[in-house]
């Protein structure tokens, strides 16, 4: 049966088009009873009125496979009160709000159950009960034709695909077999890492993987065309691939914990691809998820993950649970949640389809997650902890996958090598001839900097191990402890050391090893760090670090197009859009990265600020955003650098450079 709208005042909003909204979802069991029975109209009528969302998702199907609507296609309790998604459905219509859904679809419970055939195959032959093989019968036989039902039954706009690429695996099913065997040519599949051909036989699990999505976002598409479509963390830092498939958005639901670095972090992977983005903050943090036991987020915590995401030209959408019943929970701080939709509307004309400017490029390396990843899809967490060791050092970041840097490597006067051991050669070369023409590398880990040895100005004594030791200088504001994997680099006579290595806290009884160094390459520069920085700097983030990397990037880098100078609690990004180039600066203050803190509801405010940018010719005004405030500035015509004092960031402050001639 068609659902039949109330009348609208207009053509119902595409998603694509939309910029803040907010996601509903509780993953319905078999032991939730009468559901849709206390819905109440008017209280998610209260929560629309004063948060004015673009859209709104709420739950359809989740990772315990029973559909939190009557269905007539999958699975349910057979439990219903009401019908939910109608329920929510007339709201919507009644605000002319577009509606998604979630839908959990490679990880579902009760179908595979049910369904074991559907089911993937693990490597020792038993039967996943709780995934789906993307080549089985389950996308043609329960998913696509339960979300056609949706479709039908109530004309939602759009889907939020979750538990799909993250989900996953390897799969030993006869099918899947059979096909690798008949492309590849072998004769036999690979079972584990290390027997030839398991690398090939993890891409050809990615190439299924990326068909099975192609398949389904395509027969949606044919089915409703205007119907909008993502897979949550798809070509993500789960998936660093180009987009090769006609999903209309890109997404992720970023971590629970220390979510203002976990939103810079994927902002950074997602802004490139080409595609309208956002990021889904959780708005409290898990103490029991599953029984529903959370410790809200205050609007502060919100503004602050929300900034990192709107810095990068993102979209935010905020999750909450339903209860058990489907319902909107009156627990949710609408005066919050308001206060919040305020703060992203003031910036929305400032980030929405801005622009990244480039300036330093952490190379995401396929070839080097490829090597580490031993399954199919999942994100590096290395890469994460040294992004944020460079923003908080105030520079300007982004994270280029390789696809990015064969279009744009060039744009970048700096790259910096993460932790990784293996990289494209073609990218590689292109890279150091880069660099003898001008640009600086920054190369970060022990492994890492043996592939650049020849380059380094070093000499390597014995292979790189993990240990326990001193780092620092007088120079660098003293030594800290570290314990890490790290490489003996004895530095030549004409390379420049940064820091050494100490087995004693004494300066007297540095070793001759060093922490870093730099030398030229033609007409650029090589700085490197000869031991890993992942877990010392998620561990302790000590200032010596900070230090380090910032001297090193200093010498190498002098004069970028950015410095902001007075707090080192403030994350830039360097932004156009449309003819203005903008300057974010986010406060990023806070006890988020201690995981006994779950909520806190003031920071404090940074000291001002000076703001040095690198531009044409001078602007026409420097406007503080969104107030719309002008700002007294100084510009140099000889070295082309405007000057602007910044006043104190509460938490995001925008300086727009007015009609700066690109």
């Amino acid at each position: 049966m068609l659902y039949v709208f109330p009348t609208y005042s207009q053509e119902m909003p595409r998603r694509v088009d939309r910029f803040f909204g907010f996601h509903f979802d509780f993953h319905a069991s078999a032991n939730d009873k009468e559901i849709g029975k206390y819905f109440e109209a008017s209280t998610l009528e209260d929560f629309l009125m004063r948060t004015k969302p673009d859209f709104i998702q709420i739950d359809s199907k989740g990772h315990p496979g029973y559909s939190s609507y009557p269905t007539e296609v999958g699975y349910s309790s057979g439990s219903f009160f009401g019908d939910p998604i109608r329920q929510w459905r007339d709201v919507t219509a009644r605000f002319n709000l577009p509606l998604y859904v979630h839908y959990s679809s490679i990880w579902d419970d009760k179908a595979i159950g049910t369904n074991p055939e559907w089911g993937r195959i693990n490597a020792d032959g038993s039967v996943d009960l709780t995934k789906a093989s993307v080549l089985g019968g389950y996308p043609q036989e329960l998913m696509v034709p339960q979300i056609k039902e949706i479709i039908n039954r109530y004309e939602i706009d759009g889907i939020w695909i979750d538990g799909d690429c993250w989900s996953t695996g390897l799969d030993y099913s006869p099918n899947v077999v059979a096909g690798f065997l008949r492309s590849s040519g072998m004769t036999e599949v690979p079972r584990s890492a290390g027997e030839p051909g398991f690398s090939r036989w993890q891409d050809y699990n990615r190439r299924i993987f990326r068909d099975y999505l192609r398949d389904y976002v395509d027969e949606l598409h044919r089915f409703m065309p205007t119907f909008q479509v993502a897979s949550n963390w798809a070509y993500s830092s789960m998936m660093p691939e180009p987009v090769d498939t006609d999903v209309d958005f890109l997404s992720g639901d970023v971590s629970g914990r220390n979510s203002i670095y976990s939103a810079a972090f994927q902002s950074r992977c997602l802004a490139l691809q080409g595609k309208p983005w956002d990021l889904m903050a959780w708005g409290f943090v898990p103490m029991d998820f599953s029984g529903g036991i959370h410790s809200p987020k205050s609007a502060v915590q919100l503004k602050q993950e929300a900034a990192e995401v709107l810095a990068m030209g993102g979209g935010v959408q905020v999750y909450f649970q339903q209860n058990r019943d489907a319902s909107f929970q009156t627990t949710i701080d609408v005066n919050a949640m308001a206060d919040l939709a305020a703060f992203c509307r003031a910036r929305q004309p400032f980030a929405e389809n801005a622009r990244t400017i480039p300036q330093v490029a952490l190379w995401y390396s396929v070839a080097g997650w490829k090597k580490h990843n031993m399954g199919v899809y999942g994100w590096p967490s290395h890469l994460e902890s040294l992004t944020s060791l460079l923003l908080d050092g105030q520079h300007v970041v982004d994270i280029t996958m390789d696809h990015h840097l064969q279009d744009n490597l060039e744009a970048y006067p700096l790259i910096v090598i993460p932790e990784w051991d293996d990289f494209d050669d073609v990218l590689k070369k292109r890279l150091l001839d880069h660099v003898a023409n001008g640009a600086s590398l920054l190369v970060i880990g022990a492994k890492a900097t043996r592939e650049f040895e020849p380059w380094l100005g070093v000499t390597f004594e014995g292979p790189d191990k993990e240990e326990q030791f001193n780092i620092g200088s007088a120079a660098l504001g003293g030594v800290t402890g570290i314990r890490t994997r790290w490489q003996r680099a004895i530095a030549q006579p004409t390379t420049q050391t940064v820091g050494h290595i100490y087995h004693q806290r004494d300066y007297r009884f540095a070793t001759p090893y060093v922490a870093a160094s730099i030398t030229p390459l033609g007409a650029g520069k090589i700085a490197a760090v000869y031991f890993d920085l992942t877990a010392p700097y998620k561990g302790s983030r000590h200032p010596v670090y900070n230090r380090l990397i910032n001297t090193l990037i200093q010498n190498i880098f002098p004069n970028p197009k950015l410095q902001v100078i007075g707090s080192d609690k403030i994350h830039t990004t360097l932004t156009y859009k449309d003819s203005d180039i903008l300057v974010n600066l986010i406060n990023a203050d806070g006890p988020h990265v201690n995981d006994q803190v779950m909520a806190y509801d003031h920071i404090a405010p940074s000291a001002p600020l000076s703001v040095r940018l690198k531009i044409n010719r001078k602007p026409r005004r420097v406007l503080l955003q969104p107030e719309n405030r002008p700002l007294k500035y100084g510009y140099d015509r000889e070295s082309g650098i405007v000057t602007v004092a910044v006043p104190a960031v509460a938490i995001h402050s925008i300086v727009q450079f007015v009609n700066e001639e690109k």
